[in-house]
């Protein structure tokens, strides 16, 4: 049974995930940089990357489905998440992988939510599967994601699974 089953529910996932691309995973991997080696750049320039494009893929779907972008921290999230001072590189990389997994879950939650739903949303059948493809792009990129994360993490990575 899909967990979204109402245009609302919808809604706001979206927003939050627009708000955690573009907003709270930047601020961590850019925090991140501050406080690692330059072995770990690399990684993190994939991670920031990708979360400016699928910021801009999930603006995309909100103005297409007439919903607001948000400009401040949509209800449910805080303004700030990410403290690494102190932290070692694997500590990081751990906290971040914990939003990794969460972005992936919200995004798995998107893809099986009631159709009927998307179907309100975006009424023209090809948004309806432009935006499925784009959430299945999304999925594979945050599994991606989470691998990098676990790679950097090294042998903490079969402890958080």
């Amino acid at each position: 049974m899909p967990m979204i089953t109402d245009k609302i529910t919808l809604e706001k996932l979206l927003q939050r995930m627009y708000w955690i691309e573009t907003e709270m995973e930047q601020l961590g991997t850019w925090e991140a940089r501050i406080e690692m080696m330059e072995d770990n750049v690399a990684a993190l320039e994939v991670l920031s990357h990708d979360s400016d494009k699928h910021g801009n893929i999930v603006q995309k779907w909100l103005i297409i489905g007439d919903i607001t972008v948000p400009e401040t921290a949509p209800s449910g999230l805080p303004k700030h998440i990410f403290d690494f001072e102190g932290m070692t590189s694997n500590e990081m990389f751990e906290r971040i992988l914990k939003y990794e997994i969460l972005a992936k879950n919200a995004y798995e939650d998107i893809k099986n939510a009631n159709l009927d739903v998307i179907t309100e949303l975006f009424p023209n059948e090809n948004d309806q599967t432009e935006f499925m493809q784009d959430i299945e792009q999304l999925i594979k990129d945050e599994e991606k994601h989470a691998n990098i994360c676990k790679s950097k993490i090294g042998g903490f990575a079969k402890i958080m699974l």
